[in-house]
Formats: C-alpha cells, sequence, structure tokens
C-alpha cells in the first residue's frame, strides 16, 4: 500500500512514490500510457513528475497529454499533485554542440505560463528548476520564485541536478531575507553509482562514496529528495550481468554502459542477488527498499511499465533492511549480514 510524506508548501499529502512521465512523448498519450497513469492514480499514487521540456523528439508534448488525461479522467484539482521544471538549457544547435541558458527571470516566467496553459490550471505544486546556471545569483532565482508564489502560481520551489553548495547559498539568502527556499531536491539515489552521465549535460547524483557529504546535508535538514531512476535506468533489476556484459559490452544500451556499468556496481548487484534471495523478494524490490532505508526523505519517481511492475514496487515499500545490509550491499563493509 502506498505511503505519503510531506513537501513544506504543499498542503496536500504527498505520495512516497511519484509517476514519472517522461516515456509520454506524443501530445495525446497512448491508450496503454493513459492505462498506466490511471492505475498508478488509483494504488494511490496521486503525484507526477513532469517538465516543460519533456517528450522529446516532440519536446513539450508530455504536459499536454497530462493535462489532457487530468482533464479528461475527471481527476480533481486538490487530489493531484503536480510537480513541473523550468530552467532547462535550450538547444539550438548540435554541430557544434551550443546551448543556451533558461535560468533567467523572463525564460522561468514563460516556461511556467506554458506549463499552467498545458496542464489547464492555475498553479503547479512544485515548480523545479530543471538545470543550474551559476551564473545567475541565487538572489535573483530566489526572488523570482518568491514572485511566482505570491502570484499563486507556484506553491513550493525544487532544485533538481543542483550542486548541494548552490542550494545551501540559495536557502540561507532566502532565510536571510524571510522568503521561501527550496523545498525539495531532485537527484539521483540508487544502490548503483552513477559513474558517467547516461542522460545529459549535468545531471545530478547523490548515490555512492563520492557523495557522502551530500546526502548527511539531506539527512541534517530532512529537505526531501525526489530520487530519479531508482532503479538506474534498469540496471538495479538485475538482468545484465558482469559475465553477461564482460561477454558482449554491445548488448546493454548506451545509457547503462556510461553511467552504471562499473565492476563496484556489479559487485553491489550481485550482493543485492543474495540478499533478495535470502529475503524470498526481487531484485528491484530490495534496490526500490534500500532506496527507502536511508535516514533521508526519499521519494523515489517510479516508471512502472504495467501493472505487475506497480504492485512490485509498491510491495517494496513493506520490505525493512538492516543498516547492516545496506552498509554490505553498498560496499560500505564486507561482513555478510546473513
Amino acid at each position: 500500500m502506498i505511503k505519503y510524506g510531506k513537501i513544506n508548501g504543499v498542503d496536500k499529502k504527498v505520495s512516497r512514490y511519484i509517476m514519472g512521465t517522461a516515456y509520454i512523448t506524443t501530445p495525446t498519450a497512448k491508450p496503454e500510457q493513459i492505462e498506466h497513469l490511471n492505475d498508478a492514480f488509483e494504488n494511490g499514487i496521486n503525484t507526477i513528475d513532469s517538465a516543460h521540456s519533456y517528450g522529446a523528439p516532440n519536446v513539450g508534448s508530455t504536459e499536454i497529454a497530462l493535462g489532457k488525461w487530468i482533464k479528461e479522467s475527471g481527476i480533481k484539482r486538490d487530489d493531484i499533485v503536480i510537480m513541473s521544471k523550468c530552467g532547462h538549457p535550450s538547444y539550438f544547435d548540435f554541430e557544434p554542440f551550443l546551448q543556451r541558458s533558461t535560468i533567467h527571470p523572463f525564460d522561468m516566467e514563460s516556461q511556467l505560463y506554458d506549463t499552467l496553459t498545458k496542464f489547464y490550471t492555475d498553479y503547479v505544486d512544485v515548480l523545479y528548476l530543471h538545470r543550474d546556471d551559476p551564473k545567475v545569483p541565487v538572489e535573483v532565482i530566489i526572488d523570482t520564485l518568491n514572485r511566482f508564489k505570491k502570484q499563486g502560481m507556484v506553491k513550493a520551489f525544487g532544485a533538481a541536478n543542483w550542486s548541494i553548495e548552490r542550494v545551501k547559498e540559495a536557502n540561507a539568502y532566502a532565510e536571510a531575507h524571510g522568503l521561501q527556499g527550496f523545498s525539495i531536491i531532485e537527484e539521483h539515489f540508487s544502490l548503483a553509482e552513477m559513474v558517467g552521465d547516461p542522460f545529459m549535460q549535468g545531471s545530478g547524483t547523490i548515490s555512492g562514496p563520492k557523495y557522502k557529504a551530500e546526502r548527511q546535508y539531506c539527512v541534517d535538514t530532512q529537505i526531501p529528495v525526489a530520487s530519479y531512476s531508482p532503479l538506474s535506468g534498469g540496471f538495479c533489476v538485475g538482468w545484465l550481468t558482469r559475465e553477461a556484459f564482460t561477454a558482449d559490452p554491445d548488448k546493454a544500451p548506451e545509457g547503462l554502459r556510461v553511467g552504471y556499468c562499473y565492476p563496484d556496481n556489479f559487485t553491489r548487484m550481485e550482493r543485492a542477488a543474495e540478499l533478495a534471495k535470502h529475503k524470498g523478494v526481487t531484485v528491484p524490490q530490495i534496490a526500490m527498499a534500500y532506496t527507502m532505508a536511508t535516514p533521508m526523505d526519499v521519494f523515489p519517481i517510479i516508471g512502472a511499465n504495467n501493472h505487475a511492475e506497480l504492485i512490485s514496487s509498491l510491495e517494496a515499500l513493506d520490505i525493512t533492511l538492516t543498516q547492516a545490509e545496506c552498509d554490505w550491499m553498498d560496499l560500505t563493509s564486507d561482513e555478510r549480514p546473513f
């Protein structure tokens, strides 16, 4: 059964699992995608993660489709938590690769209005900045977000793929000036460490030993963490073994090869498979349970492809892992806990 949490500024319960939507790439969702969204909502997942830039190659189509789904399904606005993102770099040439930042008040406002129109609503519950632009002072960003809040268009703010140092700087400015700061961050957090960037320039992560201090900040402040790709693009499902990858590296999709196919991650998954067998559950359930066993306040963004995967993810919420089990899987300890 789904569980719920709280995000500062959002006056609704927020499902512990957030429904990812980037797989919708047409302005009208396919029948099976509608069925998938309905299934998640009927099972208590009342929170969706979207972005102004989602839908490639039909950029922007995801939110158009989601708006139609909400409107046509009769879901009441008060019963759903809409998370969206503005501020993704604008790509205007790929040969050579060129982009411009959209972390500016005029871009943020334009993209927000576009999102509101697509969703047939006058506010989003959480507005993330999809990427950071360190050249833009945090004062400009926080002041702009608070203007959106004052105008009633946004309830809470999030930082996606930002460094923790910039989040600290932004929230310190907000506190010093009596303003609302970031209430949530969105980063990759998973049993598998993100070694390379499997998505695109600037993907953020707090997984692995390198980001211990960042995770401790999240524990100390209890700022919620929306964890995207908690199964690391399918790597944590366990289908790709060390032996299979060694024999045929091309067997793995490029994103997995770049992001996760490294010796320590294969060891993590081998230990996860042992623990799953010991507990009589599946490898992906163990990996999902790992994301929830941390003292951080984690809201995994899931992408279950069918009813069976959805129910499997929900069942993972009831799996309890000890610190010793987590440390062993994450290679912090070599002491086998069972």
